[in-house]
């Protein structure tokens, strides 16, 4: 099964540090939003509210959104580091973030629309709500919000709060993935190995894996039953149409992988096909 990565909590909001900027220097700030912006990122909540506030008070839909992922509460307690002082704890507000976030979807900003769906998919400050969460989900996910598309190939692909659908799942990795995220793209590659919602194709599941970049004991496990597959030949070309790809285009897939050729079986002495 395909290991889709699924955030349906404040999605691509950094996890702010106690006390602690973030690893990377931030740019200076240039305009209150850039300000509020880097408050938020090194964690510094109160004074991030009161930099946003004002803008997404006069309609500044990404001011509403940062508000939105301040105000949601976070999945878990923050402790300060050992030995150090815990500065008042900023209070979250899940009704507040709702607010906030539908002030910025009624503006057509995607990512809000996809973090609204989320407190309603789960329930969280609002009236648990699958189905409303699931269309604002798809509203963000067309809208090109990469975390929405996320969500919606793993709840396709795991069946919650709606039926599963393999090849919905398999459509919504997909744009993800031609995004670019690694994440997106190694999913997809075990998706392709394994036949989900798409043909079964070693192919491009390889191009795929090679895109992600993805390293540890399962991506190697991947790689290693792949290559055991495919020809030398193969195997050249699944690396030379991964270096030629670049991000935001359709992905390098061979046409049979895009179900627009179809492929004749063919037999294998030496190799079995189960997974």
């Amino acid at each position: 099964m395909a290991a889709w990565v699924m955030a349906a909590g404040s999605a691509a909001a950094a996890t702010p540090q106690a006390d602690t900027p973030p690893a990377s220097s931030v740019p200076a700030a240039t305009s209150a939003l850039d300000q509020g912006i880097a408050a938020f990122e090194a964690g510094k909540e109160t004074e991030a509210v009161a930099l946003l506030t004002p803008l997404a008070e006069k309609g500044d839909a990404e001011a509403q959104t940062y508000l939105g992922w301040i105000y949601e509460e976070p999945p878990m307690a923050i402790e300060p580091a050992s030995g150090r002082r815990a500065p008042p704890p900023f209070v979250h507000d899940n009704a507040q973030a709702r607010a906030w976030y539908e002030k910025a979807a009624a503006q057509g900003e995607a990512h809000a629309m996809n973090n609204l769906g989320s407190l309603y998919f789960l329930g969280r400050g609002v009236p648990q709500d699958p189905a409303k969460g699931l269309a604002l989900f798809k509203r963000a996910a067309t809208n090109g919000d990469l975390q929405a598309q996320k969500n919606l190939a793993g709840i396709y692909s795991l069946g919650i709060g709606t039926p599963k659908d393999p090849k919905e799942s398999a459509k919504w990795g997909t744009e993800a993935a031609q995004q670019g995220d690694q994440d997106a793209l190694y999913s997809l590659s075990t998706v392709y190995e394994a036949g989900e919602g798409v043909p079964k194709d070693p192919v491009a599941a390889y191009i795929l894996l090679n895109l992600s970049h993805k390293a540890g004991p399962e991506a190697d496990a991947l790689r290693a039953r792949l290559e055991q597959r495919l020809s030398a030949d193969e195997r050249q070309s699944a690396h030379a149409l991964a270096a030629d790809w670049h991000a935001g285009t359709p992905l390098p897939l061979p046409m049979q992988a895009q179900g627009l050729v179809q492929r004749k079986r063919q037999r294998r002495v030496a190799f079995s096909w189960r997974y």
